[in-house]
């Protein structure tokens, strides 16, 4: 079995699964620091005892070092290696990852985050090991979304369209992935800009611009009218991310880290693993929601030659999402659809709505609760849900995932026809 150290950010062990194995131990996190960063993943146990023991006498230290490593040993099997005098990693069995990367909020991550040992010895290492990381190549920072303030002589049109973009941006901001801001703060990204002019009819004509920041390079232009009703504006704002999701795919090819989403929402099996391999190179709760999204489709193709495996891997993904972002949208709604497939209704249901509750109309938010709510048998229910996510950009996206969920509501209701049109639709998104 394959083991991936990742020592950037707080320290994780994850198996060749996917399950998290990282020990809850502070000292058997240090040790795995100090092994996953010695040179050829081994190191001395005197020289283990000195760092992480340095204030207990000698033959307590000698113990506690023979009890972490125990511990050590329940989580990493034969992958924990020792001679005479020394412990280690087998380089064979160990991957450690210490590339560098952006956590949750886009901020460059810090080594062992948040891993603090009571000893000044180690304290030290920390330090000095901190100090020579940031001396390499910087992390790569997310691509700005930059939504500048409205421009028009009316204010309701300006409010209009304010509220068109924020929810644009909202939606768009975790799928490229970017940070969304209002700052014109340094680096590269997308500025969205934008003028409105009020109409008799009380609609209002926007028009938006998106542009590259740093050369200032027009990208794509675009008219909208608009009213206040919510249904008009959920529209155009679902339309709005898309185009902000493919404008910044063509702005960013080979400089950013874009996420794969023709590939993820695809149902060939070549596509999702190698969006499967992309996103193992990011960090954050989405891209291991996605992660777990995928495997789910894999589940229900029947493309995959382990679905138990597959189930596993997928719910420990959703875990770790779920405990890094408990309130995202995304990661709440694929939360829902991994209970769904376990038949845990109510926990699917209780899910879906919170994740509804945050961001109202959320596309995957929407196909997650319409599951949920067919599997409680309210089916009225469970098409109404779908009907109103049809706009966002994951719906786009995944056309036929949201025509099929369409069709089987319409079924159970006994409404044939239009079950038929829906699953003719999805068949043509995905033949």
């Amino acid at each position: 079995m394959r083991f991936r150290l990742r020592l950037m950010g707080p320290v994780g062990l994850t198996s060749a699964l996917g399950q998290d194995v990282t020990p809850r131990s502070r000292k058997a996190r240090g040790m795995l620091a100090l092994l996953g960063t010695a040179p050829g993943l081994r190191m001395a146990r005197a020289r283990l005892q000195d760092l992480l023991w340095s204030q207990s006498p000698p033959a307590q230290g000698s113990a506690s070092l023979r009890q972490t490593l125990h511990d050590l040993r329940h989580a990493l099997d034969a992958a924990l290696i020792g001679g005479d005098g020394w412990a280690g990693l087998d380089p064979a069995a160990v991957t450690v990852d210490l590339r560098p990367a952006p956590g949750l909020a886009g901020q460059p991550a810090e080594f062992a985050e948040g891993l603090e040992i009571d000893d000044p010895e180690f304290e030290d290492w920390l330090r000095d090991m901190r100090l020579a990381l940031e001396d390499r190549a910087p992390a790569r920072q997310l691509p700005l979304l930059i939504v500048g303030e409205p421009q028009g002589d009316s204010a309701q049109a300006r409010m209009l369209a304010k509220f068109l973009l924020q929810e644009a941006a909202a939606r768009a901001a975790p799928l490229i992935p970017a940070r969304a801001t209002q700052m014109a703060e340094a680096g590269e990204g997308l500025l969205v800009e934008s003028w409105c002019l009020g109409q008799p009819d009380d609609r209002v004509l926007v028009m938006m611009v998106l542009r590259d920041f740093a050369s200032g390079t027009q990208l794509w232009a675009q008219h909208y009218p608009l009213s206040s009703a919510l249904h008009d504006l959920r529209r155009a704002s679902g339309a709005l991310a898309m185009t902000m999701i493919h404008t910044a795919r063509q702005a960013g090819q080979g400089g950013w880290m874009l996420y794969p989403l023709p590939d993820l929402f695809s149902f060939s099996r070549s596509r999702l693993l190698a969006a499967d391999r992309h996103l193992q190179q990011a960090e954050g709760a989405v891209p291991g929601a996605l992660r777990a999204f995928l495997r789910y489709t894999l589940i229900i193709e029947r493309q995959g030659a382990d679905p138990r495996a597959l189930l596993e891997e997928a719910e420990a993904h959703c875990r770790r999402a779920f405990e890094a972002a408990p309130g995202d949208p995304i990661v709440l709604a694929i939360c829902s659809l991994m209970r769904s497939w376990r038949g845990e209704v109510a926990g699917a249901l209780d899910l879906a709505r919170l994740a509804c509750r945050l961001s109202p109309g959320h596309d995957m938010a929407h196909l997650a609760l319409s599951q949920a709510l067919n599997d409680a048998g309210r089916d009225s229910d469970a098409l109404t849900t779908i009907l109103r996510a049809d706009a966002g950009p994951m719906a786009v996206l995944g056309q036929a995932s949201w025509q099929m969920r369409r069709a089987v509501a319409q079924l159970r209701l006994g409404r044939l026809a239009e079950a038929e049109a829906a699953a003719a639709t999805a068949l043509a998104y995905a033949p």
